[in-house]
């Protein structure tokens, strides 16, 4: 086909183009991926939970580190009609200060257990001074089986198994029952471990105060019952949302989204601009053999489909180069480095990037329409 024949005769002019649409391929899916990771690095304890909502206090929504409910807030959001059952969710923050390097956790206690976390080495929590921690606590030189200490509380938790895509805020997160960590999280509000007798007395009355408390509650509703359902029986008491609303909406992500989404969207605007500059002013050089094949009896459309064929072709290579592009790079990143490809993306801007070349391909149609096959016979129409 004069389509293919041109790409083979013009190899050299063809692969610069489509190295430089894999680039921007790569760039896309690069960002992506980052993003993917970003958003699961951020909030990927919030929006992994096991619940069809997530109930917090008034006036707190999103955050967990600002809402805090109690016994009798649990109790009541438990019989809201709709509601099928409850579990409570804490958190709070910590420090692992028994490794040569210190870094920051968030401590996160489930009312039902941990057998929800998928566990990636090791075993579920089955004790009070048990944990599953986040795969990325392992790159800090923590293993199953090991003790690490908890400060300001200093409090010891045995490393019995690690879960993966549960960070918080990008940190690893320590995953305990609630019940464990509720005196984690009294002794965190205090600063220390209310163990000798000055401390004891202002222990026992924080712990008397939090005794069954939770930061969020989450919530499985009955079936038919909506989430927009619950909220009005909730009233302006609490502020409900699904576990993936509540993670995009925290902890500043929305402006990341937004920022990554148009850096994307930027990225294949580029794309379709190189693609369709590129074949415009191919076809502005090839006015004279176009002129001639019209002069032959080919039409428009026989044009422009040869044309849509090589911007096929090319945008095809270019994405397969690309890709091979974007697994390389990820490959290279650092451990700790938020790299998490989704192929539903990933597919989603290889079909962006194919739709808005063929959008820029217009551009060509143009030119090849004004394009008069009496210019063939060295005459000019009137």
């Amino acid at each position: 086909m004069p389509a293919l024949k041109e790409l083979l005769g013009s190899l050299l002019k063809f692969t610069l183009m489509a190295l430089a649409i894999a680039l921007v391929v790569s760039l896309t899916m690069v960002t992506s991926a980052m993003s993917e990771g970003l958003l699961t690095g951020m909030s990927g304890a919030k929006s992994s939970l096991a619940a069809d909502a997530l109930v917090f206090q008034r006036d707190t929504y999103p955050t967990f580190e600002r809402s805090i409910l109690s016994a009798s807030d649990l109790d009541e959001i438990a019989g809201t009609p709709g509601v099928a059952s409850v579990y409570g969710v804490g958190h709070t923050y910590a420090s692992i200060g028994s490794v040569d390097e210190p870094f920051d956790v968030r401590v996160l206690g489930l009312g039902n257990g941990t057998a929800q976390l998928p566990i990636v080495e090791g075993r579920r929590a089955e004790k009070p001074d048990e944990a599953v921690l986040d795969t990325t606590a392992g790159l800090k030189g923590i293993e199953v089986g090991g003790t690490i200490t908890l400060t300001p509380m200093d409090a010891e938790l045995t490393v019995v198994g690690f879960t993966e895509g549960r960070r918080y805020v990008m940190v690893p997160t320590v995953w305990v029952d609630l019940a464990a960590w509720e005196k984690l999280h009294v002794a965190a509000l205090l600063g220390r471990a209310v163990e000798d007798s000055e401390g004891a007395p202002a222990g026992a009355d924080m712990a008397a105060r939090f005794a069954g408390s939770a930061s969020v509650a989450a919530v499985e509703l009955e079936p038919g019952v909506t989430l927009d359902d619950i909220q009005r029986e909730l009233g302006d008491r609490y502020r409900a949302a699904t576990p993936q609303e509540a993670a995009d909406a925290g902890n500043g992500m929305p402006e990341m989204i937004l920022a990554v989404n148009g850096i994307q969207g930027v990225s294949i605007v580029i794309g379709a601009l190189l693609v369709g500059v590129f074949f415009y002013i191919t076809t502005l050089h090839k006015t004279s053999q176009i002129a001639a094949i019209k002069a032959i009896g080919a039409s428009n459309a026989y044009l422009y489909r040869d044309l849509l064929l090589q911007i096929t072709v090319l945008v095809a290579v270019a994405t397969l180069l690309g890709t091979l592009l974007a697994l390389g790079a990820g490959a290279g990143m650092p451990p700790m480095m938020a790299f998490d490809p989704d192929p539903r993306r990933w597919a989603g801007a290889v079909l962006a990037i194919f739709g808005t070349a063929y959008i820029g391909s217009l551009f060509s149609l143009r030119s090849i329409l004004r394009i008069d096959p009496a210019t063939a016979l060295g005459r000019t129409s009137a």
